[in-house]
């Protein structure tokens, strides 16, 4: 959002929340700053405000209770947006919630953004139809559907006024290849070293991580990202092994100084319907710094331009087998990586088609 400030947009950034009977996550504490009762807004500029709605109500998973914390948002948040002056704007939405309480806000034009699959996360079918119904009532109400995998495409278009296809990418600004200091929890690790980037959660595969991780004691497993609770026995039993290397979550401007140090880069997602819909940002940056990327099978990654620069597996042993391929001829798998497909992945890129998208509009 701040790429439209910069060309001349007034932007109302409206940060995500939490529950008012839970504690902000450890590593969330300096930013998950929410008030019980009220809205807090920050100014960070002439043109971009930074607004934290309040605290929501309990047990907001279950359906009843996320309708009513929604419609609440949404009336808070269209008398403050009132307040600060906003009149016929474009109201950018991300969550598919808020399809109850969007008619509250007075925009000129709707912007429905969709990163993931989100239903599809919901294993409970009452679960699973509200998010879907919420999701597919708000992409009809919308003047512009944005998704990031070509599986979301497919599945939206029939219903959607207008909707375009832009993956994720990189910062071009942090990941350029060009490091000069390396930290030192990385240094005295012995390599060759398989790295990977991001959040360790359910999403992830352990039993693909314990298979290539037992069956590779030469090499070294270095993980770098926050790990969640309903992750954590997994990763215990992960984390035991002598050759893995935990290093907690990093500021994103260090990232591209560990990732420097990795001689492969892995991408161990879970294959089933939620990964199908997954455009993973962390292998668009592991490509920009020209390093090699396994990664099990994703319909809409393999369908994407850069697929000729990542090696798919197609199940554990071809997984571990590629692995052990790349280190052996490095070199060779890293000409594979063609400068000119990333750089259309570059933020800078990306960010051109969004512009010209809600100019448009």
């Amino acid at each position: 959002m701040s790429r439209f400030v910069k060309r001349g947009y007034k932007v109302a950034y409206i940060e995500p929340t939490f529950s008012i009977v839970r504690r902000p996550d450890k590593f969330k504490i300096s930013y998950q700053t929410n008030r019980p009762f009220s809205t807090f807004i920050d100014r960070r500029d002439e043109n971009l405000f930074i607004i934290k709605p309040p605290r929501a109500m309990p047990f907001w998973s279950r359906p009843f209770i996320s309708r009513l914390n929604y419609l609440y948002f949404s009336f808070i948040l269209s008398r403050v947006l009132k307040k600060l002056g906003f009149k016929e704007y474009i109201l950018w939405n991300y969550r598919p919630e808020y399809a109850l309480g969007i008619d509250l806000f007075p925009y000129k034009k709707l912007v429905y953004d969709i990163t993931d699959d989100i239903a599809a996360y919901h294993k409970d079918r009452n679960k699973f139809n509200y998010i879907k119904k919420c999701t597919e009532d708000i992409i009809m109400k919308s003047d512009l559907v944005i998704v990031t995998a070509l599986t979301l495409f497919e599945k939206y278009k029939g219903i959607s006024k207008r909707i375009s296809l832009i993956p994720n990418g990189f910062d071009p600004g942090l990941f350029s290849g060009d490091v000069k200091d390396i930290p030192d929890d990385i240094r005295q690790i012995r390599p060759p070293i398989i790295g990977f980037v991001g959040t360790l959660f359910s999403f992830l595969d352990p039993n693909l991580l314990e298979y290539i991780i037992s069956g590779n004691p030469d090499k070294s497993f270095v993980f770098i990202g926050h790990c969640e609770e309903n992750f954590r026995g997994e990763w215990m039993r992960i984390e035991r092994h002598r050759n893995v290397y935990w290093l907690g979550k990093k500021r994103k401007e260090d990232v591209p100084a560990y990732v420097s140090r990795f001689d492969v880069c892995i991408n161990p997602f879970r294959v089933d319907d939620v990964s199908r819909s997954v455009s993973p940002l962390k292998v668009f940056e592991y490509l920009a710094m020209g390093k090699p990327v396994v990664s099990v099978r994703m319909e809409s990654l393999e369908k994407e331009e850069v697929a000729p620069c990542i090696l798919f597996s197609s199940d554990y042993e071809d997984f571990n087998r590629k692995l052990n391929n790349v280190l052996k001829e490095k070199d060779e798998f890293k000409r594979r990586i063609d400068c000119r497909i990333i750089k259309k992945y570059s933020w800078d890129s990306l960010f051109e088609k969004v512009f010209n998208l809600v100019e448009d509009l």
